[in-house]
């Protein structure tokens, strides 16, 4: 069974539980690892059990899961956008999605970063996941310079 590693990548607002961009945590199985120690949200916990499963069966290796706004009653937006990932693949899936929080954000997709970003996707779908995470990198990196320009 694959080990799923877990790690918020956006915070916006802040978080009851205090979760940090430095928490990370993983589920082997059914247990809950907890290696550094790391902030642990019961909220986000209770989202996790489907996307885990699926992850698990690996009818994929990444996904997002986005901890609704647990301080309602605040007038700023409180949320925790968790990356999960198979941890033999967690370079990949921490390239993957700094490449679409990047796009989101940008005004657009260049053709290069597209391309690369394309011929990763080849890589992973022939099981070369080291290759898929050098291309997405390079298309993380063509983005970057797109963006910021």
């Amino acid at each position: 069974m694959q080990i799923i590693n877990i790690k918020p990548v956006e915070i916006i607002g802040g978080c009851r539980a205090g979760i940090t961009p430095n928490d990370e945590f993983r589920i082997n199985g059914m247990r809950i690892e907890n290696p550094r120690q790391s902030n642990i949200c019961l909220l986000a916990l209770s989202l996790f059990p489907p996307n885990v499963t699926q992850l698990q069966r690996e009818n994929r290796f990444l996904a997002h899961i986005c901890c609704p706004d647990c301080v309602s009653s605040l007038e700023q937006e409180h949320r925790v956008t968790f990356l999960l990932g198979h941890a033999d693949k967690w370079e990949l899936c921490q390239r993957t999605s700094e490449y679409h929080r990047l796009c989101d954000e940008s005004n657009g997709e260049p053709e290069l970063a597209q391309r690369l970003r394309q011929e990763a996707i080849q890589h992973q779908q022939l099981g070369e996941y080291s290759l898929a995470t050098e291309k997405m990198q390079e298309a993380l990196e063509t983005l970057q310079r797109y963006t910021y320009l």
